[in-house]
């Protein structure tokens, strides 16, 4: 019902300022206290950056609250808010892939790609625009139950499909979501599984041919690395039991 539409959006609108001003303070902090000199905090701090612009997209929904189809407002507020949706989620997904690809790589394969950082950022910012102004091509942005995002049925009808919106729903997001999730799960039980086999079979760190780092240096960025895994873990977890 009407009453509550507004009650969803009342609540979810809540929640994107909250996390919004957690998030601003996460990065206030590393600022303050230089931390994103550092790599590893700098991956940790495009996370929290990520959440920020996702938590501030969430918080838009106050802006539909009383939402009315037949103002002109309403009906631009919530293509735009439909359109920040779709583009902060895939921003903070990817920037989930290369952090898990990231520690994959040093975990599994001592290699540290920290020379890729650039294409982190750029492909993680950039590549979802290239994707997020599809749906304005067949007007699918919209009011979709209590939020705005791909339409997929007709006006409030839920029983008139939109199968445009329905197919940019899947091949825009739920597909490649799920896709990437599946690669995440298959990275993170690997990691897990090379750590155990590593510390109870007690295989050296030494690397075949040149190592990048000594054997130390190595376990000493492991340890740092590792409470990264949280994200990847906690964020997967978020989507498969939301």
């Amino acid at each position: 019902t009407y009453e509550q539409r507004n009650h969803v959006l009342l609540a979810s609108g809540t929640t994107g300022i909250f996390s919004f001003l957690c998030c601003v303070v996460a990065v206030s902090m590393v600022i303050v206290l230089r931390l994103y000199i550092h790599f590893i905090y700098r991956l940790a701090m495009y996370q929290v950056l990520a959440s920020l612009f996702f938590s501030m997209s969430i918080g838009l929904a106050l802006m539909l609250y009383d939402y009315n189809e037949d103002s002109l407002y309403d009906y631009i507020s919530c293509k735009i808010t439909a359109f920040l949706l779709q583009y902060s989620v895939t921003v903070k997904i990817l920037f989930i892939i290369w952090l898990t690809f990231h520690l994959f790589s040093y975990v599994v394969f001592f290699k540290n790609l920290k020379r890729l950082e650039w294409l982190y950022i750029s492909s993680s910012v950039i590549g979802p625009l290239l994707i997020a102004w599809i749906p304005f091509i067949h007007n699918s942005y919209g009011f979709v139950g209590a939020w705005c995002f791909i339409r997929s049925w007709n006006d409030d009808c839920a029983t008139e499909k939109y199968t445009e919106g329905i197919v940019e729903q899947f091949v825009l997001f739920y597909g490649p979501a799920f896709l990437m999730v599946g690669l995440c799960v298959v990275a993170i039980v690997t990691m897990l599984s090379v750590l155990l086999y590593r510390h109870y079979s007690h295989v050296s760190y030494v690397d075949q041919g040149t190592p990048l780092l000594d054997r130390d240096q190595r376990k000493e960025i492991i340890k740092q690395l590792l409470p990264l895994l949280a994200y990847p873990i906690i964020y997967l977890l978020i989507l498969i039991f939301p």
